[in-house]
């Protein structure tokens, strides 16, 4: 039994060190303006204990699942797998099953990300800055788990309170035309 619980804590506290998402300021080489398309954006708290990097690759999420599913049932607590990034890596996040923010939001800016192999950093803005900004100052430290159109995306850290209202989530390239059909990858083409 204490095996399990060990693994069942190993499994739930993976991913969290690593991130793909950036809230707030973003870094990029070239950026295009996005109007016209609205995602639902769901923030929800990661739990995160436990050490350990938790990033694989999409070859390992079968081996990874099957220890999953031995693993005690929680009804508050959800395991999942974020969307992979360009260069094949996948976190593994447990977050808690209500949402801390749900919130439709107008997408402003695509940016390249050369330094992420190649991923596009979509940015869009709380219309209540005011509560992502006590939603960021409340979980310093901590992670979120971050969805567009109910799929998990990415679970930054937050390292400071964020003013502004703004968030971006990183999509590889060969999957941004399912968040954003009409976005033209060539504009964004160093």
């Amino acid at each position: 039994m204490k095996r399990l619980l060990k693994l069942s804590v190993l499994l739930v506290g993976i991913a969290l060190v690593g991130t793909v998402i950036a809230c707030g300021n973003t870094s990029t080489k070239k950026a295009e303006k996005v109007e016209g398309t609205e995602w639902n954006v769901t923030v929800k708290r990661v739990i995160q204990d436990i050490d350990g990097n938790g990033q694989y690759t999409v070859a390992d999420t079968a081996r990874v699942n099957k220890g999953l599913n031995e693993l005690p049932h929680n009804p508050n607590i959800t395991v999942g797998w974020t969307i992979p990034s360009a260069d094949g890596k996948i976190w593994l996040v447990a977050y808690e099953n209500e949402p801390i923010l749900n919130e439709k939001v107008k997408v402003t800016e695509a940016n390249s990300m050369p330094s992420y192999g190649g991923d596009i950093q979509v940015a869009f803005k709380f219309a209540n800055a005011k509560n992502w900004e006590t939603i960021t100052k409340e979980n310093i430290g901590k992670r979120l788990a971050v969805f567009v159109n109910g799929q998990l995306m990415n679970a930054p850290q937050v390292n400071s309170e964020i003013t502004s209202g703004s968030c971006s989530v990183s999509i590889p390239a060969d999957k941004i035309h399912e968040y954003l059909p009409n976005l033209d990858l060539e504009k964004l083409k160093p």
